[in-house]
């Protein structure tokens, strides 16, 4: 069976036969319609030139139609000619291309949808791009930064006094360089859908003040105050998964810590509404009104919301992604020049009925 893979010719070949059908309906039509007058009429010449010339004007009408239908299958199906072509292009990375629309039927939607598609697919790949030089140079640095050291320290040219002092710089950059990977391997698993949480009840108050007492060199070296205020009487208990807890509350201190100025404060508030309310408070240089949507975006640069250079962009976005997977939402209120403040809830335990699975 032959199979027919061009549209055009489908459509070609479908108005030829159809155009043939309706002449041989025609003809037949025609015989029944006037079948006495040429069943008594004698052959003759007049006759068989009435014929010649019926069969003459069929074959024209059919020719002219199948050009005129040619030329109306051709121009039907341009459009997805230039659709096939420029995706194609699209496919091999040239996101400039544009389809040029001329209609606003089905064809001129769908070209519209490849546009958008291009223009989407041009922003990721800028995107990707930035992320890998971003990537690049974070892991660059500190690699120079260890490797500098260590070959001072295989040459010996370090005083044994500066030692330590080195020593604590080449763990801090190693430490950088581990998040960074562990970050890129969250964001693998959360675009691979196999990040889990697994819930359990735990001591939210011990944990923040846990977290604090654990970043409290970070928040010297930085020259930043940071405090946690509650005005609870008891510890707070929530149900969530403390270990993605963790990650998300130190993601959120590490911005916050971050982008403010030093002798400046940072504020962590628990409280109970009906939920547990985590608040992070900075007083840093805020977010700009038309940036707010993307922070949460994957490889956002947070420079270009707080005007610094920092950070791959991957820290808020798996923040984002994890509180998803809690069924509960983040918001940011911010102001340009007066800070940022980062809200979070989590489902309350009210009654201990059983001993809590993690403190």
């Amino acid at each position: 069976m032959i199979r027919i893979k061009s549209i055009f010719l489908k459509l070609f070949i479908t108005y030829i036969v159809i155009l043939m059908v309706s002449h041989v309906i025609f003809t037949f039509a025609s015989y029944l319609l006037f079948q006495d007058h040429f069943d008594h009429a004698h052959p003759n010449s007049e006759g068989l030139d009435r014929m010649k010339a019926f069969g003459l004007a069929s074959v024209i009408s059919i020719t002219i139609t199948g050009l005129f239908t040619y030329y109306l299958a051709k121009r039907i199906t341009a459009p997805i000619r230039q659709m096939n072509r420029v995706a194609l292009q699209i496919a091999k990375g040239q996101f400039d291309q544009k389809i040029k629309i001329k209609t606003r039927d089905e064809l001129g939607e769908l070209g519209k949808t490849l546009n958008f598609m291009a223009q989407e697919l041009a922003g990721l790949d800028q995107m990707r791009k930035d992320f890998v030089a971003n990537v690049s140079h974070d892991l660059r640095s500190p690699l120079t930064s260890i490797h500098g050291f260590v070959q001072a320290f295989l040459d010996d040219t370090i005083p044994n006094e500066r030692k330590s002092h080195y020593l604590t710089i080449m763990k801090e950059q190693t430490e950088r360089m581990m998040k960074l990977v562990d970050d890129l391997l969250d964001m693998a698993r959360i675009e691979a859908g196999q990040l889990v949480i697994r819930p359990v009840i735990f001591n939210l108050s011990e944990r923040v003040r846990q977290i604090l007492a654990r970043m409290e060199p970070e928040f010297v070296k930085r020259q930043v105050h940071v405090e946690l205020i509650s005005e609870e009487e008891k510890d707070i208990y929530v149900f969530a998964d403390p270990d993605r807890m963790d990650q998300v509350i130190v993601n959120l201190i590490q911005n916050a810590v971050q982008f403010s100025p030093p002798d400046r404060s940072v504020e962590v508030f628990l409280k109970k509404e009906g939920q547990a309310v985590v608040s992070i408070r900075d007083e840093g240089p805020g977010i700009r009104q038309e940036d707010m949507e993307s922070i949460w975006e994957r490889f956002y640069k947070a420079d270009r919301a707080r005007a610094k250079n920092a950070g791959t962009g991957l820290g808020l976005s798996i923040v984002k992604h994890i509180l998803d997977l809690h069924q509960t939402d983040i918001q940011v209120e911010s102001e340009v020049g007066r800070g940022t403040t980062f809200i979070f809830t989590l489902p309350i335990v009210l009654e201990m009925s059983k001993k809590p699975q993690n403190e």
